[in-house]
């Protein structure tokens, strides 16, 4: 047989909370199985109902497959708002917590406003929306829609040109870690990695357990070796990487980060849209799948799918598409 993934990371969210979803996650063939539950949309009762459900599943198949908690970080968000399909092709950033009109989009983070220029680009969620800032005062920030898409509450804000957020253990990630101390075989994933030095921060609030480093900002490829010397596993992030150093740039750091792989010496993941066609799909396409196979001979140890298991339209296919692809590779 040729070399298969070694790890498969499923996202838990709305569309994997079936037990019977998450056994036939649990016990893909060929391939160790570890769950993503990703802090940035769970408070810390559904984490403690996540653990529960993981715990269970773990005494019933007799497998302490890895629980990894993926830590929010200091990265800015919009605040609370309506979810929408488009924007209007004109709004307001304004600073505060809460908006009930889509027209004006709330941002609780003073930096976002004291950093931003007219002329600046904004990018909400991943860069699905692009925004030119046309005008400002000290809490407002009059934007043009210059690429419509969708919005939700709690999105990610960032710039191309500016960092809103240092690097930090913020209070959400404290009360996370706290609370989940006690789950057996845990990996804590890390957001932001720049330099390393992320590691010092965290390390004395998470103890022994293993420590990810989320590769997706432009600052972290002059770190790679520094970041994998500290870290137990690096993650390729294109999510946020893309949304920083626009889509144009990702192939080429994608393949700077390839090039790297063998000498880091550390498990290396593939993330973002994986296949990520499948969350409105019952199977990946074509490209995905091509892109799959070139991830593994490129020396990727695993991928980690995220929208896909956490709110695709049909999570069972996906998993029977990857039962038969493991079994062919």
């Amino acid at each position: 047989m040729e070399r298969i993934f070694d790890k498969v990371i499923f996202t838990t969210g709305p569309s994997s909370e079936s037990v019977n979803i998450l056994r036939q996650m649990a016990t893909l063939p060929n391939a160790a199985v570890s769950f993503r539950i990703n802090t940035s949309h769970t408070d810390i009762l559904k984490l403690s109902d996540w653990r529960k459900v993981l715990s269970n599943l773990r005494n019933e198949i007799g497998n302490n497959f890895e629980i990894i908690l993926d830590l929010q970080g200091a990265k800015a968000r919009i605040g609370e708002y309506p979810a929408c399909e488009s924007l209007p092709t004109e709004v307001i950033l304004f600073y505060g917590e809460k908006s009930s009109e889509i027209g004006r989009i709330p941002v609780p983070i003073k930096s976002v406003f004291s950093k931003t220029n007219v002329g600046d680009k904004l990018f909400i969620n991943d860069q699905k929306v692009i925004l030119s800032v046309e005008g400002k005062t000290s809490d407002t920030l009059f934007c043009k829609v210059d690429k419509n898409g969708c919005v939700a509450a709690y999105k990610g804000i960032n710039s191309p040109d500016r960092v809103f957020e240092p690097a930090r253990v913020t209070s959400k990630d404290k009360e996370a870690i706290e609370a989940s101390q006690i789950i057996d075989n845990l990996s804590y994933a890390i957001s932001f990695v720049g330099d390393g030095k992320e590691y010092e921060m965290f390390k004395p609030f998470t103890g022994n357990h293993r420590l990810i480093a989320k590769i997706e900002q432009l600052k972290a490829f002059e770190h790679l070796e520094t970041i994998a010397v500290k870290f137990d596993e690096l993650w390729l992030c294109r999510g946020d990487l893309g949304a920083e150093a626009g889509l144009k740039k990702l192939g080429s750091l994608q393949r700077k980060f390839v090039s790297k792989i063998s000498s880091l010496k550390k498990p290396c993941i593939l993330a973002g849209e994986v296949l990520g066609s499948t969350v409105w799909s019952s199977q990946p396409s074509r490209g995905e799948i091509v892109q799959l196979d070139n991830a593994l001979h490129e020396g990727f140890s695993g991928f980690v799918l995220s929208d896909e298991t956490a709110c695709g339209s049909n999570v069972e296919a996906l998993l029977n598409f990857l039962e038969n692809w493991f079994a062919y590779v």
